[in-house]
């Protein structure tokens, strides 16, 4: 049977439009975040300040304060905020400081010269050091420097632990060298040596023809070095509580590097770091009669000087120096 034939028909559907939903607020980024917006981020997170920030960068004021304007806009963050201590960064910046300070210590060091000669290298090194591990490693640290380097210049500063990370990330510090329990986490660090508590006391002390044992010790009054200044409790006195006993403790003094005159000038005894007294004239020093724990000290730095070859250079003398300084003590 033969089929009619089929026809077809095609029409034109009419298409709608499709319009994407806009967002309610549009932000207007900067096409590319170059450079120097990083820099003055970096610096800006460094200082919290504006106007420091325009200092340590050779610009106006106003140029800095454009310059935080786009990086908010890029960011979508305010960066700074001011608060009753003055500026300080949000969590979002607070996140960016480190690695901008990784980023650009890479930096410095790829335009470092590939190579230098120590004995011609013309640099200020600044490390901030303890004064209970200043003969340990400073004094070495010096003599090495005069024989490898004469042309390095070394500036030493007193350490205050609630500024020592600042001071490393502003580049007013190159290292630190500090005891464990005084170190900042986020920093860098390598450890230099062991160090143990010794009881130092004059020459011709009454207590040197006792028989030494803890109830000796306690009987005598005491100078205390204090690095956070002001405290009359140390280790040993951690020590003894454990067992029920305690001494007396009459001077305190923030500077470990006062005790032994003090100690020769009268009839004080100190529980104080072997390497303060090694050496010293016109002291005796005793083994303490209990057991006191060891402590290390670390060599400290920032992420912003890591990968600079001639820091690297400065702190290995640094640590080379302590190795010395360290004399029979545990050197890592």
């Amino acid at each position: 049977m033969r089929l009619p034939p089929v026809r077809f028909a095609f029409f034109r559907r009419p298409v709608r439009s499709c319009v994407l939903p806009q967002p309610e607020r549009f932000v207007k980024l900067p096409v590319n975040l170059d450079l120097n917006l990083l820099k003055t981020l970096h610096v800006l997170l460094q200082e919290h300040s504006v106007t420091r920030a325009a200092g340590r960068l050779a610009l106006s004021q106003p140029a800095v304060s454009g310059m935080l304007a786009r990086l908010r806009q890029y960011f979508g963050d305010e960066i700074l905020v001011r608060t009753p201590q003055g500026m300080v960064p949000t969590e979002r910046a607070a996140a960016l400081a480190e690695p901008l300070a990784r980023i650009f210590g890479e930096i410095d060091a790829l335009l470092q010269p590939a190579a230098f000669e120590p004995s011609e290298l013309d640099a200020v090194f600044k490390a901030g050091i303890a004064d209970d591990a200043f003969s340990a490693v400073a004094i070495p640290f010096i003599r090495r420097m005069q024989m490898l380097a004469p042309k390095v210049k070394t500036a030493f500063f007193t350490l205050r632990r609630e500024q020592m990370e600042e001071k490393l990330a502003r580049g007013e510090l190159d290292a630190a060298v500090a005891a464990h329990v005084a170190a900042p986490e986020r920093l860098r660090h390598k450890v230099l040596y062991r160090e143990r508590f010794v009881c130092a006391m004059r020459c011709g002390h009454p207590v040197l023809n006792e028989m030494w044992d803890t109830d000796a010790f306690c009987r005598q009054s005491f100078v205390l070095g204090s690095f956070y200044g002001g405290s009359f409790a140390g280790a040993a006195d951690e020590t003894l509580a454990q067992t029920g006993l305690r001494r007396e403790v009459a001077v305190s003094v923030q500077s470990f590097a006062q005790i032994p005159e003090i100690l020769r000038q009268s009839d004080l005894l100190a529980v104080v770091p072997s390497h303060l007294v090694r050496g010293q004239g016109g002291l005796a020093v005793r083994e303490l009669p209990f057991a006191v724990r060891e402590y290390s000290e670390l060599l400290l730095w920032h992420e912003r000087s890591h990968a600079d070859p001639v820091q690297k250079w400065l702190r290995a003398q640094l640590a080379e120096a302590a190795a010395e300084g360290a004399d029979g003590q545990e050197a890592v």
